[in-house]
């Protein structure tokens, strides 16, 4: 029987993996963002109009420089 990799196994341990925070959008949606080395992580509540049972969507983008970054490295 395949075993199932979409759970952790019992005793692994979870790793953080970054920071998420709670955002509004102009549309006064809730949502969550983050960054994850250079990119930038949108959780973003599903659509009205979104097929399926899922109940939120994991996006990924480019992550822009952070203000105040260090610059020249």
């Amino acid at each position: 029987m395949p075993r199932d990799t979409t759970r952790p196994q019992k005793g692994s341990a979870l790793l953080p993996a970054c920071r998420l925070y709670v955002k509004t959008s102009a549309k006064g949606e809730r949502y969550l963002m983050g960054r994850l080395g250079g990119l930038r992580v949108l959780i973003m509540p599903k659509r009205a109009d979104d097929e399926g049972e899922h109940s939120h969507n994991l996006l990924l983008g480019e992550a822009g420089q952070r203000d105040g970054g260090e610059s020249g490295r």
